[in-house]
């Protein structure tokens, strides 16, 4: 008769699964792995062409420290974290393998300082003509053409910037041509129109590349939420502002003054084609708290010394320290080292004082911006050299494993660990 120790032991030993990563004994159990049912070790259907009915047990070889924190995906209900030990690329090809989902992909490549640009396991559309053009206007690295049809944009972006640039300058602006000998009359060379035919051609190419990446996008969600997708709205949105307020009744010289501003952000567009600039932009939100705390600093600094230098010389007839408002422009200058000249101190206790403002600035100054570079260069040296990384061989030779299965994605446990006799 069985006791119901031996019961409870018989359900347990049946609901246990052995797994075999290069040597290592991993034991879990189903119901562990069931929890994500559509990724390889939660299906038992994928699973099953792994297994090894001689010695009852699921066969990878695969990397053991990756595949430790793997299954502890699995046993934590959701909770992934990157061994030390394991380089990222070889870390990405384990979660590929086991099918852990995009999402997951995406989430430990963000955790990790990592940029999406694109790459690999990025969105594609279904249709296959909407997918190539797509590709040709929105990833330069897939073909020849999309390469060329990149540098061109680049090219015209330069080229407006240049010419909005030219168009401030009096010389070029109003630049005319002397007449000939014939006497014919002058002919102005840069005319309003000239300008205003520039302007639509640089305006009409990037509508069209916006709309047509619009209209061929697989996710408008995304597309709309994409910060570089933003900036090419704002870059063309002014010119057609301004068609509008100048063929009305209500026509504002500072909101076309305005307009004419914002232009300026053209030159945001060449960020979509340089990983370096993407770098920057995320290495500074990911900078976010220095940065403020760097704000924070300069305010208090300013505020006590520019109340400290008013005190100081209030009452003096020659103090161009008039209130404390007025003095935070002293302030700022000496604490960021500029030093215009157009506000000095004339007392020694002040000049004394100014000093010290100069020499805490520059010291509260560097602190924040040491954390800044070194953010910008653990983000930069990750995201450059990713793609030179090479992979790890056990992983190469295992990348014809997947070749039966499907890829799906989605989303969760606590592991005996026993090494193998």
């Amino acid at each position: 008769m069985c006791s119901p120790r031996d019961s409870l032991q018989r359900v347990i030993y049946d609901d246990r699964v052995v797994i075999n990563v290069s040597g290592m004994i991993f034991e879990t159990r189903q119901t562990t792995l069931a929890r994500f049912p559509d990724t390889l070790l939660g299906n038992e259907q994928k699973r099953s062409h792994f297994y090894v009915p001689e010695f009852h047990e699921y066969f990878f070889n695969r990397n053991r420290s990756a595949f430790e924190a793997i299954l502890y995906y699995y046993q934590s209900s959701g909770r992934l974290k990157r061994p030390d030990d394991v380089p990222m690329c070889i870390f990405k090809q384990e979660i590929e393998f086991f099918q852990l989902g995009d999402e997951i992909l995406s989430d430990i490549r963000l955790k990790e300082g990592y940029i999406s640009m694109n790459d690999e396991g990025r969105e594609q559309p279904e249709n296959k003509f909407q997918r190539k053009i797509w590709e040709l206007f929105d990833q330069p690295d897939t073909s020849v053409a999309a390469s060329c049809l990149a540098v061109f944009s680049v090219a015209v972006i330069v080229v407006a910037i240049t010419v909005s640039i030219a168009e401030t300058v009096p010389s070029i602006k109003e630049k005319k041509s002397f007449a000939n000998s014939t006497n014919f009359a002058a002919e102005e060379v840069w005319t309003e129109d000239t300008w205003f035919l520039l302007e639509l051609s640089f305006n009409a190419w990037f509508t069209i590349e916006y709309f047509v990446r619009l209209f061929t996008s697989p996710n408008k969600y995304h597309f709309f939420a994409s910060i570089l997708n933003f900036i090419d709205l704002v870059a063309i949105a002014p010119f057609y502002i301004t068609l509008l307020l100048s063929n009305s009744e209500t026509d504002s010289v500072a909101a076309l003054r305005i307009l004419r501003i914002v232009r300026v952000f053209r030159i945001f567009k060449l960020s979509r084609y340089s990983k370096s600039l993407q770098i920057i932009g995320y290495c500074v939100l990911e900078s976010f708290r220095e940065l403020g705390l760097l704000i924070l600093c300069l305010f208090f600094s300013v505020v006590v010394t520019s109340s400290l230098l008013y005190y100081i010389e209030v009452g003096s007839k020659d103090t161009d320290f008039i209130s404390v408002p007025a003095t935070f422009w002293f302030s700022i200058q000496t604490i960021t080292t500029i030093g215009y000249g157009d506000m000095v101190p004339h007392s020694p206790l002040a000049k004394l004082m100014s000093a010290a403002c100069a020499i805490f600035g520059a010291v509260t100054l560097a602190l924040p911006v040491l954390t800044f570079v070194s953010n910008f260069n653990t983000l930069y040296y990750k995201n450059m050299v990713e793609k030179n990384e090479p992979s790890h061989p056990e992983n190469r030779e295992m990348s014809a494993e997947t070749s039966e299965l499907d890829s799906p994605s989605s989303t969760s446990d606590e592991s005996a660990l026993r090494p193998k006799n």
